[in-house]
């Protein structure tokens, strides 16, 4: 039986679904993904990253050379009511564009 209440909220509620940022403090580089569990992509993508087997070979060849120090991986909108992942995506690429942040392709 677990007695901790703040553990068992976190394992009697759903994955928190929204737009993870991976953002390259030196360069200022963003890449934005749409993500349906905050917590493991965010996991996943630190594993690929450090293993050298991330998908966007540009923003794994700066980590590979760089390091992770440089690196912050989090979420940058959280998906809340009626709002689509798509439609996050969207809202957090304009507000970076905004701010002249420039993106992995």
């Amino acid at each position: 039986m677990i007695n901790n209440p703040n553990l068992q909220y976190f394992l009697n509620t759903e994955p928190t679904k929204g737009i993870i940022r991976i953002f390259n403090i030196q360069s200022e580089k963003s890449l934005l993904l749409k993500s349906n569990n905050i917590i493991e992509d965010t996991k996943n993508i630190r594993f690929q990253l450090d293993l050298g087997m991330y998908s966007n070979k540009e923003l794994q060849k700066e980590y590979s050379q760089i390091g992770l120090e440089v690196y912050s991986i989090e979420p940058i909108l959280i998906q809340e009511n009626n709002d689509t992942l798509e439609t996050l995506l969207v809202e957090a690429t304009n507000l970076l564009k905004g701010k002249n942040i420039d993106f992995y392709k």
